[in-house]
């Protein structure tokens, strides 16, 4: 199994069992769903419903609809399996550029060292001689070659100050 981390659970909401759940995950449409698996303290547990509110979710697992039986799963991190994420060919995590090269016109211009994350978007940190770094735009970004473990870019070459 190659467990990722999808996010946390805090506290129950309600009396109907079900757990508030902060995550980031980008994929997090794909796991939210009914019959998805989780696992919550080594153990697996099946998503039976999950909805949005507010600035986090409220998922029910295993069917589990009392708050006396959820209670041991506050406070608790939730992982999920790759392998359940069923991504296509062309689909990829963000974490798996880490190690990616940064090509533009066949020319490598460092390798992906950290992705970041902030309110104005997603930042490739990008390592050569210094660090410097490219947002995960249409204007930089041109494609992804996961065979060559390639980003090509373009218009990235004035980013590296």
């Amino acid at each position: 199994m190659n467990k990722l981390y999808f996010g946390y659970t805090t506290m129950t909401h309600g009396l109907k069992g079900e757990l508030k759940c902060y995550t980031d995950f980008e994929k997090k449409d794909k796991v939210l769903t009914k019959g998805f698996p989780i696992y919550i303290q080594d153990s697996r547990h099946t998503i039976t419903s999950a909805r949005p509110h507010k600035n986090h979710y409220l998922i029910t697992i295993d069917h589990l609809n009392d708050i006396n039986l959820v209670e041991e799963f506050r406070n608790q991190k939730i992982y999920i399996d790759r392998a359940d994420l069923k991504l296509n060919e062309n689909e990829f995590l963000m974490s798996d550029l880490l190690g990616f090269s940064i090509i533009e016109e066949e020319e490598t211009l460092g390798i992906v060292e950290d992705i970041l994350y902030n309110k104005s978007g997603i930042y490739l940190k990008v390592l050569k001689e210094k660090t410097y770094y490219i947002p995960w735009q249409e204007a930089f970004i041109v494609r992804v070659d996961k065979n060559k473990k390639q980003v090509l870019v373009q218009n990235a070459k004035g980013l590296m100050l």
